[in-house]
């Protein structure tokens, strides 16, 4: 299964840690990690002007029109981990436009190309959190309710529709690990609480500092089954999509 905002589960197996567990014993700087970083609420919606995709609408009339649009790419996205990672794993992401009306990304996952159709699916928005020097900050900001999940992602700055970025690192800063005392058996409760979108900023700033998990990158539109378009419950999620 795969998860974490959509990368698989920590790249190392690590024990449940106090909250207040020192970064210097829990990180090593020669390894790759990507906690899960968890909002209680959504940190971004429509209010934010970089959240996508999102509704438009132009023209009056019988020159009236309205969809989606977005700054990325909608698509095949393939991570590939950074070389030095021994413990990496390739897996694809499928991203496609939920409808006309309400504009949201479908996400699906699995670890190869041929299974997208049925991987593990969510529903969520990229967001462009901000820009240092040349480099543009996102996330996939994946699930609604209850919170949502987050993939820092870094880009070149660029008007141009956004394809391939690169995954950073997502290591928790002190205090703000939540873990069950005790454990619970084998299963990691470990989770990154971040809750305001300055902390979410600030920590994907500090991560580019860091070698990257890797790549996610581009390779062609959605390759779908057929469907049989008389069925309206099939088509309702196939809505224009502007880029």
């Amino acid at each position: 299964m795969i998860w974490i905002a959509l990368l698989p589960p920590l790249l190392l197996a690590s024990p449940a840690w106090a909250q207040n567990e020192d970064n210097a014993q829990r990180y090593a700087d020669h390894e790759f990690y990507s906690e899960m970083i968890h909002s209680d609420l959504p940190l971004y919606n429509f209010e934010w002007d970089d959240l996508w995709p999102r509704n438009f609408s132009e023209g009056e009339g019988e020159d009236f029109t309205f969809g989606c649009m977005s700054r990325f790419r909608f698509g095949e996205y393939q991570f590939t981990p950074n070389e030095s990672d021994e413990y990496g794993d390739s897996w694809w992401l499928r991203i496609d436009n939920y409808g006309v009306f309400h504009c949201a990304a479908n996400f699906h996952t699995a670890y190869e190309r041929a299974e997208l159709e049925d991987g593990e699916f969510s529903r969520g928005y990229l967001v462009r959190l901000g820009a240092i020097d040349d480099t543009e900050l996102w996330a996939i900001q994946d699930g609604i309710i209850p919170g949502s999940s987050y993939t820092l992602l870094a880009k070149p700055r660029s008007d141009a529709i956004s394809q391939d970025f690169t995954v950073l690192q997502r290591r928790c800063p002190d205090g703000a690990m939540r873990a069950l005392a005790g454990g619970f058996d084998t299963w990691s409760t470990d989770y990154c609480a971040i809750n305001s979108r300055e902390a979410l900023l600030a920590l994907a700033k500090d991560m580019l500092s860091l070698p990257p998990l890797g790549t996610l990158n581009w390779r062609g539109d959605v390759e779908r089954q057929e469907v049989d378009a008389s069925d309206p419950f099939e088509m309702e999620d196939m809505g224009p999509v502007v880029e």
